[in-house]
């Protein structure tokens, strides 16, 4: 499986969302000619604390997976859970079921 390149332009999409009653900003950045998640980034984190690094890491490592192909359902469903099954363990997971519930159609 190769990277697919998003191109230097491409069209966005920023929204928010509430992970452990934190609120975040994240912006979705769209390959042109398939119309697909290409990049995610976050942000909502104190900027240059831990957290702010670890959701830049997150987002890279997202987007690299969007970009080599993997499902973003895929991705979703791999990310760990709470007890009830449903909700995300992490603001990572959350951000997974972001991506995925952003491409259904």
């Amino acid at each position: 499986m190769s990277r697919q390149r998003l191109p230097n332009r491409r069209p966005s999409v920023t929204t928010t969302f509430v992970h452990d009653c934190q609120s975040y900003a994240v912006t979705f950045g769209f390959d042109p000619s398939t119309g697909r998640i290409g990049e995610v980034f976050t942000h909502g984190a104190k900027v240059g604390s831990a957290m702010d690094g670890i959701l830049d890491d997150a987002c890279i490592a997202l987007s690299l997976l969007l970009q080599y192909g993997v499902e973003p359902t895929a991705l979703a469903g791999s990310m760990g859970r709470l007890s009830d099954g449903k909700t995300p363990a992490s603001v990572i997971g959350a951000l997974a079921d972001l991506i995925a519930r952003e491409v259904q159609p």
